[in-house]
């Protein structure tokens, strides 16, 4: 759970900083407000307004994100009701939910899609904006220095059973 709080916090942090650089017409954020857009469309939305994206790299990024804050949410919304156990992939036996989805494997899963949209947008994001850019650079070198062979991973985050 912490693994996957973290990861939703520096995307929000990123987010943020990016929100700042991006102008959103005061009608689409009370649009937002009042049909409560989910947190991962309107992270696309800014995200998609900071950097020139592709189709593809747009669908990828939205399913991340998706996947992202759907287990952030399951860990801050948490319920008290006891239901049926599911089966544990690993484990291969019956396990109450929140073993399933909060394993390591789900986890190392949810960091790397946070980590490698930081990374694919310093690495190869097209900024709109020069301060961008120049934060962009800044950030291109701090992720070398966290991963010195390159992003271990691209895959896009599968949902938990």
């Amino acid at each position: 759970m912490q693994a996957i709080m973290a990861a939703a916090i520096a995307v929000d942090a990123f987010y943020s900083l990016m929100q700042t650089h991006v102008v959103l017409p005061p009608s689409l954020v009370e649009q937002w407000r009042t049909k409560r857009t989910s947190r991962y469309s309107q992270i696309t939305e800014v995200l998609c307004r900071a950097f020139h994206l592709k189709p593809k790299g747009t669908a990828a990024l939205r399913q991340n994100l998706k996947e992202i804050y759907r287990l952030r949410d399951l860990a801050v919304h948490l319920s008290g009701k006891i239901e049926a156990p599911i089966l544990h992939p690993e484990l291969n036996v019956g396990v109450e939910w929140r073993f399933a989805y909060f394993r390591a494997h789900n986890a190392e899963l949810i960091v790397n899609a946070a980590t490698w949209i930081l990374w694919d947008l310093a690495h190869g994001g097209k900024p709109k904006d020069s301060k961008i850019a120049e934060y962009m650079a800044g950030l291109r070198q701090r992720l070398r220095e966290l991963f010195p062979s390159g992003h271990p991973t691209a895959a896009v985050a599968l949902p938990p059973p």
